[in-house]
């Protein structure tokens, strides 16, 4: 269910640095965004958040103000990072997170869809393994279009061209959470508790 990211040839990897460089400062944050029309609740479930501010540029970049950066904690576990960016009509709003982080010079060690369950309800989710140093992360990140949900970038932006070729409302989203790697299994365990919360709840589906 993981497969290795292939590694992009000099040119390429200029060419996407250059493209993610804009959002840099967005996706690279350990923390998630407030202001907006989408705000996060500081009590989601068990998990209590805390709001990091995001820099005014970041949101002059991605041409929409519905931005949530926060740090969710639950109990005495490590933080988990949410980050969310929202979309009303503006497709290049969304960017695929890795090419963020191999702009800011993480390594991606792994990088493949992950499907998690949800209540018996199948969800697939971009996972990610990050290293940078001595230090490991893990990411899941997946993207909306209206009420469909997918780990696929080039998915998602067809679904938005459609909508809007139907004149429907094409608003989608990219919602990101990683915390770190100190054990895998506390890990992943951590992120889909955050997950299943997430998705259980209004707050993401309004």
């Amino acid at each position: 269910m993981v497969t290795s990211l292939t590694r992009p040839r000099p040119l390429a990897l200029v060419l996407l640095t250059l493209a993610a460089a804009l959002v840099c400062v967005l996706q690279r944050s350990a923390s998630i965004v407030t202001g907006g029309h989408h705000q996060m609740p500081l009590q989601l479930g068990l998990w209590v958040g805390q709001p990091l501010t995001v820099d005014p540029r970041v949101v002059q970049v991605l041409e929409t103000d519905d931005v949530s950066l926060m740090e969710y904690r639950l109990g005495k576990e490590p933080p988990l990072w949410f980050a969310q960016v929202v979309g009303f009509g503006k497709r290049g709003a969304f960017h695929p997170p890795e090419l963020c982080y191999i702009g800011s010079h993480f390594e991606v060690v792994e990088r493949g869809p992950a499907t998690v369950m949800i209540h018996g309800v199948p969800h697939e989710v971009m996972r990610l393994v990050l290293a940078k140093g001595t230090e490991r992360f893990e990411a899941w990140y997946w993207f909306t279009a209206g009420d469909r949900m997918t780990a696929n970038y080039y998915q998602q932006q067809v679904w938005l061209l459609w909508d809007t070729l139907r004149r429907q409302p094409a608003s989608g989203s990219l919602v990101r959470i990683s915390t770190q790697l100190d054990q895998p299994e506390p890990a992943r365990r951590r992120l889909l508790a955050f997950v299943t919360s997430l998705l259980s709840s209004d707050t993401h589906e309004s």
